[in-house]
């Protein structure tokens, strides 16, 4: 086993270990717990940071080389984006909402297949422009169903007037109401800025809209998820659980197209 699949391995396990100790402080609270918790994210972003230095010297440049790598960065910003947006705002127990997203994120960065790299003719600033927009709205993005996740449930548990336990550890409907707005704001111009340079670069490379891959579609359909959460919120006055709904969809899109990047990374196509 070389290097880089160790310290793959050891941030897998570190954040699964954090993982759990989240759902512990969901279930239970106590300070022992939150430390615990706080304490083994750090540590994985720790390590996440070795295992970003190890592969991106292995490959040779510091830039994001392919679908794997841009995953493996997209979840190591989650996961960061979480801690300092924790620290700041005290919302701890979220992390039973966003470290099994990063989990998964960093997981897919594992599954390697025929990798495709783009080739040199081909890339431009333009490209780099799409990558690192696109990872910095799906982070917001993450973020977002996190907070709109903890919304579903905080509200069935006020319906169903189960006020003690999760329901006290959670945040106030208002508060993630407001949170998860914040961030969807956050994400969507990145987003969409992401969308249009895609579409802008693919179009030089003379792929028409009727050739889209899976990928791309489900990109636009997480794109017309938030944009209608957005324009709901704005002109019907939606808030609360439509809201949350909406995000939740939209969030899963993004991942459904991530993982159509992947099929066709591991296709070569």
């Amino acid at each position: 086993m070389d290097l880089a699949a160790a310290l793959f391995l050891g941030t897998v396990a570190s954040y699964a270990l954090a993982c759990a100790f989240f759902f512990a402080h969901l279930a239970r609270g106590g300070e022992r717990s939150t430390r615990l918790a706080t304490r083994t994210l750090a540590a994985s972003i720790g390590l996440h940071v070795v295992f970003l230095g190890v592969t991106m010297a292995d490959a040779g440049r510091p830039g994001l080389a392919g679908i794997h790598q841009t995953l493996a960065v997209l979840s190591f910003l989650v996961a960061l984006g979480f801690l300092a947006s924790m620290r700041r705002r005290r919302l701890t127990v979220l992390g039973a909402f966003i470290t099994p997203v990063t989990l998964l994120l960093l997981l897919g960065a594992g599954l390697r297949g025929h990798v495709t790299e783009v080739p040199e003719h081909v890339r431009s600033a333009m490209l780099s422009v799409h990558i690192v927009v696109n990872v910095l709205g799906i982070v917001a993005f993450a973020l977002a169903f996190a907070v709109a996740l903890a919304y579903v449930i905080q509200e069935q548990l006020l319906r169903r007037k189960q006020l003690g336990g999760v329901f006290q550890r959670l945040p106030a409907l208002d508060v993630l109401d407001a949170l998860g707005l914040r961030l969807v704001t956050i994400g969507f111009p990145l987003f969409t800025v992401g969308v249009v340079t895609g579409s802008i670069w693919a179009a030089q490379l003379g792929r028409g809209s009727a050739s889209l891959s899976t990928g791309q579609n489900f990109a636009l359909l997480a794109w017309l998820f938030f944009a209608c959460v957005l324009l709901a919120r704005a002109a019907a006055g939606w808030r609360g659980r439509r809201a949350a709904v909406g995000t939740m969809l939209g969030f899963l899109c993004a991942l459904a197209a991530i993982g159509g990047y992947l099929l066709q990374s591991a296709g070569g196509t």
